[in-house]
């Protein structure tokens, strides 16, 4: 067996992947990890003993069983790493979250500005609240926010290693509750150890204290990424014309990327260069690559030269920022130098099964993880598929041009190889008679054709390696991001050398520049035309629409046969070509089914439903009508932007809620996008749906006033562009998709001469009502007791199934009211908290009562409390579900899904 380790890599992973589920289902106790080590360690046991009596199928049966059952211990201790002293655990030593508590500990991030505010990470040292200190330990991310200058300086003074006391209020990562959804919370708690964010608010909120300064070592490391970032602001800086090279310049080099825009990342993204943003495998191999390129010149043997480039690289890992992906690459890269020490050349794929095994046995959770799941397919298809090819196709030509006039050497070459430097010599001579100038420089044609053939091998290469690489890593882009993009294969290898440029030029000047302000515009000036290039391969404007997109994720069956396809061709490619060219045959056909994505979405037929999506304080409506028609109404709003804000990116619920709800469903196109709110805080949300999917008609309610909003007129041309055909919402429209009629009910239809108000503060929000056949749905909004009462005095047809209001409607007397005309079977409300009747709690009052007391049980639910919430109408029938995501643990995807709702979300 070739690569043992990767064999155990693969079943160690099989067992965190079970146990992740199981856990979830009935959670973990020592117990069952201390029952799974021992299974292991007997299994491994029984192994050997096997092995000397002769056996050699069931020792390794038993040590796959061993290492499964090793994996499953892994994931089951992972939750119960921490201390009772750990701040996950404050709430178990009667600490009130609910209220303002003070925190003390020393920071270990710097301050990082974002458009909200600063955000820092603070290892807390101790609790207090009601005049009691507790010692705790584990990290907090604070944030403060900037409502005056004085706050601002007092941030902006502190640096990585103070000691400070902060006033703050604790609450758990927001995670969105939506199919689809990324699990914010549990990725903060199984990759950042960070169970706890806070919001500082006031001046007086934050101060330094004294408290034990860091160790030299971490100073030191600090002080060296201090020094380099401060090198690149002397050459690039942050208020010059020349912002984004800097911008870039951190993020390649530092992994620092809160100064990063969000056009740039952007333009990374859509033209699959993004990775070179992230300091990662191809930053920590291309600079062990010129590590070792450099040290050639000592007089050093090969295992010395390999411990060099290894500390070199574990020395640029402690430096930059610390993050998965560098770990990850430097474990990774250390692998591989030491199987070089250890004479295992061609054991690419055991040094990659050497590092998952390191990693996974470190943090389970990152099994899990969307990044080490890209990192680790990438490094497997360099290893098992890349490599191979390469070796068999254009490597032999490569070496096959090395000393060209020696004949002798053909001896030892292939049949073809020999033939191909026969061919070239007798080219060489031949261009030699028939020009001058070569017959008076003889061996220069020779010299010529060489560097001509090197230059198409290198290339052909780079494209076959790029391409390989980048369809590949198709489905799982496609799993994590939902991105097809095929300019990848060429730009990615146009950007190696680039790259290798970039990190060649960029460490020596940062180091030059450190020790000589002054020369900073020099290296800035050679740097800037590095970046020229690099940039030009971002900004495609015309960028052909099928060279990058966005699809649904395939369904399981098709995944499967893409995985099954790669790894048959991996394990074929040198062993049986009929084998290999069926495998790549059948890669083909999945690798196209993965890009067109032919399948029919998730739609039901001849029922109305209706999902409302946890967007926070916004909302966001999704209806299925019994046609199968869609209907978008409202994308979320802007408000929940601070707990998301990724490395200078503003949050976009368009992109980060509604997109990947839609694409669970396997939606490509929407037909109908509404908006009943105030564009202002949606027009982002819409642009990103608009890029994301194909919009048939978008209609926008823009208010009705003497200074109408320039935005609003923005988006509806911006929307015409794109294809959708646009119209304006007007109070009392009358509208219809397949069977059902939309009526805006509220504002009502305004007379020829009656003014307008003055600003779009003073109009009301927008009551809509759907109805088909027997269902019906009034998405009512944020409705203030005036549109309560005069939708109740008006007579109009208000009477519904399912209702959709704000928090503030439950208690008023005349939302009561109103509420009462309806005579709902369901309502439902976003963000804000309402209280639940149950049987245990105080009774309502009379009028409370009278208004919840329809003939019909009353459910109430809240997506910030309940997640998304299904409803689903069929006839005179109604059935509710929620969508609940794991909410604590590290188990993503397990414990989560549809489930009936709890029965205290009855009204009685």
């Amino acid at each position: 067996m070739r690569s043992p380790l990767l064999l155990l890599a693969t079943f160690f992973a099989l067992g965190i992947w079970g146990a992740s589920y199981a856990s979830a289902e009935g959670g973990a106790s020592p117990g069952e990890a201390a029952l799974c080590l021992g299974i292991g360690a007997g299994s491994c046991l029984a192994g050997l003993i096997a092995l000397q009596r002769g056996k050699n199928l069931v020792p390794t049966m038993a040590v796959l069983a061993g290492f499964t059952s090793a994996g499953a211990a892994a994931a089951l201790l992972f939750p119960l790493r921490f201390g009772p002293d750990h701040i996950s655990r404050i709430e178990e030593r009667r600490v009130d979250t609910g209220r303002t508590l003070g925190l003390e500990g020393r920071l270990v991030t710097a301050p990082l500005r974002n458009p909200y505010g600063f955000e820092f990470d603070l290892a807390a040292t101790v609790v207090e609240q009601n005049s009691g200190r507790r010692p705790v330990n584990g990290r907090v991310r604070l944030w403060v926010e900037m409502p005056s200058p004085q706050i601002v300086a007092t941030t902006s003074a502190f640096e990585w290693g103070d000691w400070v006391r902060a006033t703050v209020e604790l609450r758990r990562p927001k995670a969105y509750q939506n199919p689809g959804d990324f699990n914010y919370r549990s990725w903060m708690e199984s990759t950042q150890d960070i169970y706890w964010e806070g919001t500082v608010r006031g001046a007086g909120s934050l101060e330094k204290v004294s408290g034990p300064k860091p160790g030299w070592f971490e100073s030191r490391a600090f002080a060296l990424r201090h020094q380099g970032l401060a090198a690149i602001d002397r050459m690039f800086p942050p208020w010059a014309a020349q912002e984004k090279d800097g911008a870039v310049l951190k993020a390649v080099l530092f992994g620092d990327r809160s100064s990063l825009d969000s056009e740039t990342i952007e333009n990374f993204r859509k033209t699959g260069l993004y990775h070179l943003l992230v300091v990662a495998g191809l930053h920590v191999g291309l600079l062990a690559m010129l590590a070792g390129l450099l040290l050639r010149i000592f007089p050093l043997g090969e295992t010395s030269r390999s411990l060099a480039v290894l500390a070199l690289v574990v020395a640029y890992a402690l430096v930059v920022e610390q993050r998965a992906p560098t770990l990850r690459a430097t474990v990774m890269i250390a692998a591989y130098l030491v199987g070089r020490m250890l004479y295992r050349e061609r054991s690419l794929l055991n040094a990659v099964g050497m590092a998952a095994l390191a990693l996974l046995f470190i943090r389970p959770a990152w099994l899990l993880e969307a990044g080490f799941d890209l990192s680790f397919s990438a490094a497997l298809l360099i290893a098992g598929l890349a490599v191979p090819i390469l070796d068999r196709t254009t490597a032999p030509y490569r070496i096959g041009l090395y000393h060209l006039d020696d004949v002798e050497r053909e001896i030892r070459l292939p049949p073809k190889i020999a033939q191909f430097r026969l061919d070239l010599r007798t080219l060489a001579h031949a261009l030699e008679r028939r020009l001058r100038v070569l017959a008076r420089h003889p061996g220069f044609a020779s010299i010529a054709l060489v560097a001509a053939a090197r230059t198409v091998a290198w290339t052909s290469a780079t494209l076959l390696f790029s391409l390989i690489l980048q369809t590949g890593l198709i489905l799982p882009m496609v799993l994590a991001f939902h991105r097809v993009t095929f300019a990848g294969v060429a730009l990615n290898a146009l950007s190696v050398p680039v790259m290798v440029l970039v990190l060649a030029l960029a460490f020596p000047s940062i180091a030059l520049v450190a020790i000589v302000p002054s020369l900073a515009p020099v290296p800035a000036a050679i740097l800037g035309l590095v970046l020229r290039v690099l940039f030009a391969l971002t900004r495609l404007p015309h960028l052909f629409g099928w060279l990058s997109y966005r699809v649904p994720g395939p369904p399981l069956w098709v995944a499967l046969g893409f995985a099954f396809s790669l790894v048959v061709g991996a394990w074929t490619t040198a062993r049986h070509t009929r084998i290999f060219v069926a495998a790549l045959a059948s890669f083909g056909v999945f690798l196209i089914l993965v890009c067109v994505h032919p399948f029919a979405p998730d739609l039901p037929a001849g029922v109305m439903e209706v999902t409302a999506l946890d967007c926070g304080d916004g909302d966001a409506v999704f209806l299925v009508l019994r046609d199968r028609s869609t209907v978008l109404i409202n994308t979320c709003g802007a408000r929940e932007h601070a707990e998301h804000n990724f490395w200078g990116r503003r949050w976009n619920a368009g992109e980060e809620i509604i997109s990947p709800y839609l694409w669970s469903r396997g939606i490509e196109r929407l037909d109908v996008l509404a908006l009943t709110h105030t564009p202002g805080e949606q027009s982002e949300s819409v642009e990103a749906l608009a890029r994301n999917f194909k919009v048939g008609e978008f209609w926008l309610d823009i208010p009705r006033t003497r200074d109408r909003p320039a935005r609003a007129y923005e988006l509806l041309d911006g929307l015409r562009r794109s294809g959708a055909r646009a119209r304006e919402l007007k109070g009392g429209d009358r509208l219809a998709i397949g069977g059902a009629s939309i009526n805006v009910l509220w504002p009502p239809a305004r007379n020829g001469g009656e003014a307008e108000p003055p600003t779009a503060l003073d109009t009301e929000p927008s009551v809509v009502r759907v109805a088909e056949g027997e269902a019906s749905v009034l998405l009512a909004g944020h409705l203030t007791a005036k549109v309560a009462r005069a939708l109740v005095g008006s007579g109009v047809p208000v009477e519904s199934r399912l209702v959709q209001v704000s928090p503030q409607g439950f208690g008023d007397p005349s939302r009561e009211d109103f509420l009462a005309a309806v005579s709902p079977q369901v309502v439902w409300t976003s963000g804000g908290r309402i209280r639940r009747h149950t049987p245990n709690s105080p009774a309502p009052d009379s009028r409370h009562a009278r208004s919840f007391r329809p003939s019909t049980a009353l459910r109430v639910f809240n997506t910030d409390l309940d997640g998304a919430i299904e409803m689903t109408l069929r006839g005179s029938e109604l059935s509710v579900r929620c969508y609940r995501s794991s909410s604590t643990g590290w188990t993503a995807g397990a414990g989560t899904g549809w489930q009936l709702p709890s029965p205290t979300s009855r009204v009685r």
